[in-house]
């Protein structure tokens, strides 16, 4: 731990924390949730997460469920057949704290969602769009960017308006090829919602000594890939 002595010059004593690498902020080194609060030996930061212990999930949350085979994603995911607007299909994903509309990421993914959900109906939306109308792209999830002229998998239709912002994907059953295509404000489709369990990461860190650095395995939460 970060134990400081009175008798080391130039350091303050800070509370028990992990120490960092010199000159890299804690937040860079271990997270977004961790913060500096002193000096630790060597002139590293001492760190100190101020998130709850990990504590992984091993359910989905209510609604949602997790596919047959989780080769292809250990994600939950949540269909619904009604047709939506995108806006509010996005908002009925997000009432559910960490859901957002699905993101497919790769064929494999795509596939498993089709047999799980979309025999009937192979076309919903997903979390693609340009509410900004700037031409840019994004996912909701993440503000990862997303180009209708490349990609992931299957090909891209691009919107023939300035309104056709928010994407969604269908199946062709005859040329057996995934279609992502821009829609307008109007459009409405069924959708799936998606959530990424909390995963716990064990990952080695120098704990500052007195004598001499100690590395010992510490945990942090993650969301699951």
């Amino acid at each position: 731990m970060c134990q400081m002595a009175a008798f080391f010059p130039g350091y303050v004593s800070p509370p028990n924390g992990t120490c960092g690498k010199k000159g890299v902020p804690c937040k860079e080194t271990f997270g977004s949730e961790w913060t500096y609060t002193g000096k630790c030996c060597n002139e590293r930061p001492c760190c100190k997460s101020f998130k709850s212990p990990c504590v992984p999930e091993t359910t989905c949350p209510t609604g949602f469920r997790l596919l047959p085979d989780q080769t292809s994603s250990a994600h939950c995911y949540s269909y619904n057949g009604n047709r939506t607007l995108w806006e509010e299909a996005q908002s009925i994903c997000a009432s559910t704290p960490g859901a957002y509309l699905w993101r497919p990421n790769t064929l494999q993914e795509t596939f498993a969602i089709f047999h799980e959900f979309l025999k009937d109906a192979p076309y919903v939306w997903t979390g693609a769009n340009d509410r900004d109308k700037d031409g840019n792209f994004t996912f909701i999830t993440d503000n990862g960017p997303f180009s209708i002229y490349s990609v992931p998998f299957g090909d891209g239709v691009s919107g023939f308006t300035p309104d056709e912002i928010y994407v969604m994907i269908r199946y062709d059953i005859h040329t057996k090829v995934w279609i992502w295509v821009a829609k307008n404000s109007f459009f409405q489709l069924s959708y799936i919602c998606e959530y990424q369990r909390i995963t716990c990461s064990t990952v080695n860190v120098e704990f500052c000594s007195l004598v001499t650095p100690l590395c010992k395995n510490i945990i942090i939460a993650r969301r699951g890939q």
